[in-house]
């Protein structure tokens, strides 16, 4: 199989992404199709020469185990917190198991500690964008790009290189 690496960074950690866009359908009928890197989020097109079918996410997520913590930004105090476990991760989200309920939209600080980093990397936002009866599923707003290579350095030793 063909591997199709990112013209930014140079990994082979890429997905084909989903193609949103007027521009990606019609490019997409000469088989031409975008990629999202997993590692660095860049955006780019390949000609792939077969059919390929519109995935729905943007990003793989890989299965991890680590603890977290949710804080409500809103909460001037810092004393509402949520601990969980961290069930999957990826560059722009993630899913937190808890048996504590937030509301969908409320907008949070992430903290999980993965068992390679010494110290925990912080989400200084995100945004609750599912619920269920095991917890909740979080979008990624803003991360300092400190935290932003760390976590890319995490993934980068998790995710599978991709194949076509």
């Amino acid at each position: 199989m063909r591997t199709c690496p990112c013209p930014k960074c140079g990994t082979l950690k890429t997905k084909l992404a989903p193609r949103n866009r007027m521009a990606d359908r019609l490019l997409g009928t000469l088989t031409i199709y975008p990629f999202r890197c997993q590692l660095c989020a860049h955006l780019f097109t390949t000609f792939l020469g077969k059919l390929k079918t519109n995935p729905r996410r943007n990003y793989d997520r890989v299965s991890v185990q680590y603890p977290a913590q949710v804080r409500p930004i809103r909460d001037p105090s810092q004393r509402v917190v949520v601990e969980g476990t961290l069930s999957n991760l990826s560059l722009r989200g993630c899913r937190l198991r808890t048996t504590q309920r937030i509301p969908m939209g409320c907008q949070v600080m992430l903290e999980f500690h993965p068992a390679e980093y010494d110290d925990p990397i912080m989400v200084d936002g995100a945004i609750v964008r599912s619920r269920c009866a095991e917890g909740i599923g979080l979008r990624f707003s803003s991360l300092l790009r400190s935290e932003e290579r760390r976590l890319s350095r995490l993934l980068a030793l998790r995710l599978p290189d991709q194949t076509l």
